[in-house]
């Protein structure tokens, strides 16, 4: 039994190397080549790392060559429409002519940004282009000692032309304008009574109605926007004028209606004319029931504007009401104008001598 053992063991021992068997062997080979296998994946993963990010490098290189290439393009494009700018180019040698060049770049810089504000507020370049003359008459206007106030009456001044002569006033030569103006100066100058020197004049009456742009809305007292504007500062001016020439210190503010019958039949005028006269309320809170308190009522929208004008303090201003009584000719109504008529809703504005 025992040498069949010693023959086993020696028969075992035979397929050892270093103490290992052959298929353990095996297995430390795989190991060890796949440990070399990892080491030269991991290297070579490191190395397209390094070669995408050279290659991203690159590509960012030459995206900014490709900006700048544009850049450059672009500023040829505008040396070739700039034919100063060329000239300077082509003449430069020197400091003065550099010094030229940094000048009219920073010109054409300015208006670029210039141009793109305006564009940013509305302004397109072909407007730009066309009304360069018009824009350049606006920037001389501050400088020629034109104020704000005559800018406003000359408007005035052409809305009221192109609502007497609708079509006709942008056909007529300037010349033409002032001859029409002079005309109705001189029909509006006071004359004596039957032509006899030193006789009684009195002051032109102030007729604003729909004829000039300026109405109430039907069963209304309220001023537009346009109508507020015109008694600030033609009617203002209007009434110096006549004050300057005829010495008088005394303003009546006429209101008057149309024929049509007011629906209201509510009445607070007694009540709060107080405290609207003394200023105390607007005209906004006033209540009417027929055309006399509609007509007093717009009267006295018209003496808040002008009351509060510093240049009128001196003049008593007074509201007074014409009702549907008095027609727009001056004569008593003869009760045949029944509907909306414009005209008739207006007011009239009178001056005279206190004593």
């Amino acid at each position: 039994m025992s040498e069949t053992i010693g023959r086993q063991t020696a028969s075992y021992r035979q397929g050892l190397v270093l103490g290992l068997t052959m298929a353990e062997i095996m297995l430390l080979l795989v190991f060890c080549l796949l440990i070399a296998v990892g080491v030269a994946l991991a290297s070579q993963r490191a190395k397209l790392d390094e070669a995408a990010a050279r290659l991203k490098q690159t590509a960012a290189r030459m995206k900014k060559v490709e900006s700048l290439a544009a850049a450059d393009r672009a500023m040829v494009e505008t040396i070739k429409r700039n034919a100063r700018l060329a000239e300077l180019l082509d003449h430069a040698t020197g400091s003065a002519s550099q010094r030229e060049i940094d000048e009219l770049w920073r010109k054409l810089v300015e208006s670029n940004d210039i141009v793109a504000s305006m564009q940013r507020q509305g302004v397109s370049l072909a407007a730009l282009k066309e009304e360069g003359d018009f824009l350049a008459k606006l920037q001389r206007v501050p400088h020629e000692g034109i104020e704000p106030n005559q800018i406003a009456r000359g408007i005035a001044l052409s809305r009221a032309l192109d609502d007497a002569l609708p079509g006709e006033a942008s056909r007529l030569a300037p010349q033409e304008i002032v001859a029409l103006i002079e005309k109705g100066i001189d029909a509006s100058k006071p004359r004596s009574e039957g032509g006899l020197k030193g006789g009684h004049t009195w002051p032109p009456i102030i007729n604003l109605s729909e004829a000039d742009g300026y109405f109430f809305a039907a069963g209304s007292a309220d001023l537009t926007s346009d109508f507020e504007i015109a008694l600030q500062t033609l009617v203002v001016d209007r009434l110096l004028e006549i004050a300057a020439s005829f010495d008088v210190d005394v303003i009546e503010v006429i209101g008057h209606t149309d024929e049509q019958p007011v629906s209201n039949h509510v009445s607070n005028l007694d009540r709060t004319l107080p405290f609207v006269t003394s200023g105390g309320s607007s005209t906004g809170l006033l209540q009417w029931a027929d055309n006399a308190g509609l007509g007093l009522a717009r009267a006295l929208a018209v003496v808040k504007v002008l009351s509060f004008d510093p240049r009128l303090r001196k003049f008593r201003i007074l509201p007074l009401s014409g009702a549907q009584l008095i027609a727009t000719d001056g004569k008593l109504t003869r009760w045949d104008e029944k509907g909306d008529v414009r005209e008739r809703r207006r007011i009239e504005i009178r001056m005279r001598k206190s004593s």
